[in-house]
């Protein structure tokens, strides 16, 4: 039965690292002007797979797009947190 073990590793890891990726990182408030990171004023929610999406009023829009679940395995196994 240890035939599956790294199949099942390599799953728990995707899984564990994905959940990872959905949690916030910081959230980002900025006023006037175009801001200091160029998307204007607003606030900013960031999160750990490299998605940044603006709050504005009732509207979230997209900022920046997720980075691959490779990328998001990678920058989970470098924080130490597995």
């Amino acid at each position: 039965m240890t035939e599956y073990t790294d199949i099942v590793e390599k799953r728990r890891l995707y899984l564990e690292a994905e959940d990872w990726g959905n949690k916030v990182s910081q959230i980002y408030a900025t006023k006037g002007g175009r801001g200091d990171l160029g998307f204007g004023m607003g606030c900013f929610v960031y999160y750990n797979n490299g998605a940044v999406h603006k709050l504005n009023d009732k509207k979230i829009s997209i900022v920046q797009v997720p980075n691959s679940i490779e990328e998001v395995i990678d920058d989970y196994t470098r924080s130490g947190q597995c």
